[in-house]
């Protein structure tokens, strides 16, 4: 539990400094810092749009993220 906090953390601090990111820029990111697979990234991205916390915009091939203001 509380790794997936630390990593939703790193999420929101990434997005503050650049606004909007893609799944796979998100996804390069944390997985040189932490063991996650897509799968997780995808599913913490879900809880925390779920939470309000975050904005998930879905095209072909990829996913965007906004940060919630």
């Amino acid at each position: 539990m509380f790794i997936k906090r630390k990593i939703a953390f790193k999420i929101v601090e990434y997005l503050k400094s650049k606004v909007k990111a893609t799944d796979k820029e998100l996804y390069e990111l944390l997985s040189k810092e932490f063991n996650i697979s897509y799968n997780q990234l995808l599913s913490l991205l879900m809880q925390l749009e779920i939470e309000g916390v975050i904005t998930v915009y879905e095209g072909k091939d990829y996913i965007i993220i906004l940060k919630k203001f």
